[in-house]
């Protein structure tokens, strides 16, 4: 293919994925308000529709055998997510506003994910015992998200443990502002959620785009391999998140960003690393990984401690997260 070309096809993908991006975005908000979904369960929900791209790219990497491509854009993109999804965002924005509930348990996740992969590629430890520790605690987060208070509260399950399942959905369900449940409107038009589903598909073909257009201009411009995957790649995946972030932020819907951003980097690492290594042998013996976990594990760390310590999320932290990707780019180009 050509250079012009390539260039081309690379172009004509992220304009696809970004204009399919604000139509994601605003299809799952329409939904959150028709059904009254918490912010949490609305980000959840875009993290899975726009997380398409990495995955089915990491995987379509992995199977072809070129395995430090592939972990290098789950690894990357994850990396990424965390100085633009949280860092980008909030610097465009000026603040983000969130319990610090929410934080610990969309971040708790992510982090948990994360050091079980770690221990996974670092210390041995066998896929499926890492798949069941992910699944469980996934399934318990999801259970948080979309359980009732009112529903809570009639669960078999004794008193006291009942009572904090119930305060805690009762916050997770409350409006940041007002204190109250999310209010449904039943007078908006379902139309853009009627997008969701194309804007998906729009999102995973024109990455696919995006991405062959890229693995081209990276053969003839001698790109190594290990660095398109965890610098070129997994940034050119992750756009559509990043969109998608920023827009929330611009709303004011800092829940949601927290939400999309911990959540994308937890499917990642879920669908994208944990369940292949299930399949593909030689998965955990690839080299360069781990520096990529151990940076991306201080990073979330470093995220849910600013969101603790700032009640939210500023402009300085925002601008910490950038440079502390920033300085990942430094020690990848070394």
């Amino acid at each position: 293919m050509p250079t012009l070309v390539a260039l081309l096809v690379f172009a004509g993908g992220l304009a696809a994925s970004l204009v399919a991006s604000e139509f994601l975005v605003r299809g799952f908000g329409r939904l959150g308000r028709k059904l009254g979904l918490a912010a949490g369960l609305v980000g959840l929900l875009t993290a899975l529709g726009a997380d398409g791209p990495e995955i089915s790219s990491a995987i379509t990497a992995l199977l072809s055998g070129a395995k430090d491509v592939g972990l290098g854009v789950i690894l990357g993109s994850n990396l990424f997510n965390l100085a633009t999804l949280l860092g980008l965002s909030t610097v465009l924005a000026g603040r983000l506003r969130f319990r610090r509930l929410l934080l610990w348990l969309d971040g708790g996740i992510a982090l948990w994910v994360t050091v079980v992969v770690g221990l996974m590629f670092l210390a041995g430890l066998p896929p499926l015992p890492a798949v069941l520790l992910i699944v469980m605690a996934f399934a318990a987060y999801i259970f948080l998200l979309t359980a009732q208070p009112h529903r809570v509260d009639r669960f078999p399950m004794p008193d006291h443990l009942r009572h904090r399942v119930a305060a805690a959905a009762r916050l997770i369900h409350a409006d940041l502002d007002r204190g109250e449940r999310p209010t449904i409107d039943r007078h908006a038009s379902w139309a853009p959620v009627w997008w969701v589903m194309p804007s998906i598909a729009v999102i995973v073909v024109g990455s696919y785009a995006m991405v062959n257009g890229a693995l081209v201009l990276g053969e003839q411009w001698h790109i190594p391999r290990s660095l398109l995957g965890a610098v070129g790649l997994a940034a050119i995946t992750s756009l559509p998140n990043a969109y998608a972030a920023t827009r929330l932020a611009l709303l004011n819907n800092g829940t949601a960003v927290v939400s999309l951003a911990f959540n994308s980097n937890t499917l990642n690492l879920l669908a994208g690393v944990s369940i292949p290594a299930l399949f593909i042998a030689g998965l955990r013996s690839s080299p360069g990984v781990a520096l990529d976990i151990a940076w991306l594990l201080a990073m979330t760390l470093l995220a849910v401690g600013l969101g603790w310590w700032q009640q939210g999320m500023n402009r300085f932290g925002g601008l910490t997260l950038i440079v502390g990707y920033l300085l990942f780019l430094g020690f990848a180009f070394r």
